[in-house]
């Protein structure tokens, strides 16, 4: 059963400020022994003509603004979850060793990146410009973080093909894929990542 929890930010540096931008667009899993689980998930918005400001104000006109969604929910079984036109197994195999594979098409039309991340190029310059206008940062939204909790360390963690800066991880039980936005949106081969782990 799922059970979303929304959250719609309109100030990105209140929410992000103990983070950095790659957070900002993201896929988090957290898988429990059973293969129930915790799915969070976070996309970059165009705010609305009629948005409120983040803040009431006098004597400032706002130049750069973005929205944030979050959602999170509860699934029962890792192997019924579906994100977009992703395509995600899990399984349980002999002696106990669990795997998960996701596989994420590639191209113009590619549903999971236009969901995440709705902007343009010039777009997601000025939501770097809401999140920093020092400039310092400039990656707000180029990219998608996939964040996958296992019950155990990974034995294996592996993508493939590895496009230009796909990025694939481990910190103790903590797998993490980074995809920039315009590798999925160019057409390719689809990113595939594999890991395993014993129960």
């Amino acid at each position: 059963m799922k059970t979303p929890a929304f959250l719609l930010c309109l100030a990105l540096p209140v929410l992000l400020s103990a983070c950095d931008e790659t957070d900002a667009v993201a896929v988090r899993i957290q898988v429990r022994p059973d293969f129930s689980g915790t799915l969070t998930a976070s996309a970059l918005e165009r705010p609305a003509e009629s948005a409120r400001a983040p803040l009431e104000t006098k004597g400032v006109t706002w130049k750069s603004r973005i929205d944030l969604r979050c959602a999170t929910g509860e699934f029962a079984r890792l192997s019924e979850l579906t994100l977009s036109d992703a395509t995600l197994s899990a399984g349980e195999g002999e002696g106990g060793l669990c795997f998960l594979r996701l596989s994420l098409p590639r191209g113009p039309e590619t549903h999971w990146a236009r969901e995440l991340v709705p902007l343009d190029a010039a777009e997601r310059k000025q939501a770097s410009l809401a999140f920093d206008p020092a400039r310092k940062s400039t990656e707000l939204g180029s990219t998608v973080k996939f964040e996958i909790t296992l019950p155990s360390n990974p034995l294996g963690n592996g993508v493939s093909p590895r496009p230009r800066g796909t990025k694939a991880s481990a910190d103790s039980n903590v797998a993490t894929l980074i995809v920039p936005i315009e590798t999925a949106l160019t057409t390719g081969d689809p990113i595939v990542w594999h890991l395993t782990w014993q129960k």
